[in-house]
């Protein structure tokens, strides 16, 4: 085995991602060959040896913010640096490209990636669960007046602010074809929804109260018809995961969000 290098991805490495994506373990299916190709080789480096390609890092890029969505290694070639090569790549990538920040999801019990993760310095900012929610599972949340609606960009500023999102991220999740739904009571914002119906599912999904909630749920079912369940990634909300655990809902996947300053790499 030869020494870890790190190139730019092509389309023709999508049999690699076809093979290394189901190691994320995430509900979202596998996106197709077209997807790989305009949504992902654009924003991904490979790490590969002299024989093999051995992982991948794929990473969205926002106002000042990139957010690391995959970074995979083949099973066969784990301790062997090759995840601390893509991270180092991409932060040289990501200060080139003038950004400052950079976040990232990872399961608590992946004590070594996170034990990496913290030496380049990111830090835990919350919880997040991806969950399987009937509709039914909405009857358990008060009711409300809040309005939904499907919002331009004129607001998302505020959102991604009152939410603590990458400055851009709703921008980029509706130019990808998703729905960006928002609660509010007049002016006041209450939550938010990105929806890609497809699945369908929501990430982010956020609320400031219980009620937010149960609109933009009842919402979503109205948009996807009759589809069994919603799957939700629910940010900072342990109590908000609990009741709708008790309504019905499944726990899929639970998370770390990290975040932090770009390190010098």
């Amino acid at each position: 085995m030869g020494a870890v290098a790190i190139r730019r991805a092509s389309v023709d490495d999508y049999p690699t991602f076809a093979r290394l994506f189901p190691e994320l373990r995430v509900e979202e299916p596998l996106p197709g060959r077209d997807a790989w190709a305009t949504g992902y080789v654009p924003s991904t480096l490979i790490a590969h040896d002299d024989a093999n390609t051995l992982g991948y890092c794929f990473t969205q890029e926002y106002v000042d913010t990139g957010y690391v969505r995959n970074i995979v290694v083949a099973a066969e070639a784990r301790r062997r640096g090759v995840g601390r090569a893509l991270m180092e790549a991409t932060a040289r990538h990501l200060r080139a490209a003038e950004k400052s920040r950079w976040r990232l999801n990872v399961a608590p019990q992946n004590v070594a990636a996170r034990a990496l993760y913290e030496g380049l310095g990111l830090r835990t900012l919350y919880a997040s669960h991806a969950m399987r929610v009937p509709w039914r599972a909405a009857d358990a949340l008060p009711s409300s007046d809040e309005v939904v609606e499907e919002l331009g960009p004129a607001r998302d500023a505020d959102l991604e602010r009152l939410f603590d999102l990458p400055l851009g991220q709703l921008a980029a999740q509706r130019e990808s074809g998703r729905a960006v739904l928002a609660a509010s009571r007049g002016e006041q914002l209450c939550g938010v929804a990105v929806l890609l119906p497809a699945f369908p599912g929501a990430f982010p999904f956020r609320a400031v109260d219980r009620g937010a909630a149960r609109r933009l749920i009842e919402v979503m079912h109205a948009r996807v018809g009759d589809r069994p369940h919603l799957n939700l990634v629910i940010d900072d909300d342990e109590p908000l995961v609990t009741l709708l655990v008790g309504a019905g809902g499944e726990r899929r996947l639970d998370l770390l969000h990290l975040a932090g300053p770009l390190p010098n790499v």
